[in-house]
């Protein structure tokens, strides 16, 4: 089954922001992912280091969501009930599309 998330494949984070309790990406095309639960980047922990950054691959399994970008950067979220933060996990924005929404 192909992630939602497969629209980022191909794309540039233009900005990584910390916002009070969770993490947004901003990519090419006005595209922003929102994260609200737990995540950890791999080889490093500056989210600063994503920005430049093309999204290579996607990998959704029930437990976790890892973004691998270029650089060997890659972006792990977790998805187990005890690393909500709320009620969702995150919500993607593309400009003339629903939000979509993980809870």
């Amino acid at each position: 089954m192909t992630s939602q998330l497969a629209v980022l494949v191909g794309l540039a984070v233009t900005d990584a922001l910390q916002v009070h309790d969770y993490v947004q990406l901003l990519f090419e095309k006005d595209i922003v992912l929102n994260i609200y639960n737990a995540l950890r980047l791999c080889h490093g922990d500056d989210l600063r280091a994503l920005h430049g950054a093309m999204l290579l691959r996607v990998e959704e399994k029930p437990a976790q969501l890892i973004l691998s970008f270029s650089h060997g950067r890659r972006l792990a979220i977790d998805l187990c009930d005890n690393a909500y933060n709320g009620p969702e996990a995150l919500a993607l924005h593309v400009p003339g599309h629903p939000t979509m929404v993980w809870n």
